[in-house]
């Protein structure tokens, strides 16, 4: 972008003082050298980019291969908790659809620099096989072409590396519908201070606050991978899970059993989104978010 714009007040200026090229011919063997250059170059990014999807592909599928087959059951006993879930609301993880930023952001380089060395052929030739003195304009004009086609070209990129930079939640992705999800998980009562976003173009990762019962907390471990369970079905693959203990006056009872959990979650829908683990000073309070 930034090439663009440079390029693109140049050409006003030399809009403004025409410059005489007095030697065409120069001009069109370093431009078609640079083409051929910038050729090359695009080749062999193609390449490196078709090597690392094999390998990434490669890398998913011995992973799979080498999961023991206890684990296996334990993942489909897990999903039969997820049955009224809204999982199928999310959209497919496609990561493996997209293109890496930092290699689209060299071949785009790559693109513009060839787009570059075409002008200067086009503008060699005008030179060279014309007569008129307005030919000299031709430089200029074919400038202000090329900036305005780089600055619209790089404006999706600069967009979706935005996008990331700024922490948002994937597109697609309804944080509420992933709390509704975990707050249907037996033993889990509430479940506040959730954030997601996208660590990079292929990883989203999340963190949670999860209240749960003293019974629970006992195996919060077991709860952790179920919860787990339900972030990867959003293709969050990487969460960070507080456990805090539910307030003592309103467990009462069996808490290990699913009515009790339900009559908790009753109980504190009211202060879901207050912390049980507080800094301890009034001076911090407000700067939390869940308070």
């Amino acid at each position: 972008m930034a090439l663009s714009v440079s390029i693109f007040l140049q050409s006003i200026e030399r809009f403004i003082a025409i410059e005489e090229v007095q030697n065409p011919k120069l001009i069109l063997i370093v431009g078609c050298i640079g083409l051929t250059l910038n050729i090359i170059s695009a080749f062999f990014l193609h390449d490196h980019e078709e090597e690392v999807k094999n390998v990434i592909n490669n890398g998913g599928e011995s992973v799979g291969t080498t999961e023991p087959r206890r684990n296996s059951v334990q993942l489909a006993e897990v999903q039969q908790l997820h049955n009224h879930h809204r999982h199928e609301t999310s959209p497919a993880d496609e990561s493996q659809k997209q293109y890496d930023l930092g290699m689209m952001g060299v071949l785009l380089h790559v693109i513009g620099d060839a787009i570059n060395n075409v002008g200067v052929i086009i503008v060699a030739l005008v030179i060279w096989k014309a007569e008129s003195h307005s030919r000299y304009y031709a430089d200029p004009a074919i400038s202000l072409f090329i900036a305005i086609m780089i600055f619209f070209s790089v404006i999706p990129l600069v967009k979706k590396t935005g996008i990331i930079l700024l922490d948002t939640v994937p597109v697609g992705l309804n944080p509420q519908d992933v709390r509704y999800d975990l707050e249907q998980v037996p033993g889990v009562i509430s479940v506040h201070e959730l954030h997601i976003r996208r660590l990079n173009q292929r990883k989203t990762i999340a963190s949670a606050h999860v209240v749960v019962s003293s019974r629970v907390l006992e195996n919060f471990v077991e709860l952790a991978k179920v919860l787990n369970e339900c972030f990867h079905a959003y293709g969050i693959h990487s969460a960070t899970l507080q456990p805090e203990l539910a307030d003592e006056g309103s467990e009462g009872g069996d808490t290990a059993s699913i009515s009790s959990t339900q009559g908790l979650r009753r109980r504190n829908a009211s202060s879901r989104s207050v912390c049980r683990i507080t800094c301890g000073t009034t001076t911090c309070e407000a700067l939390t978010c869940c308070n």
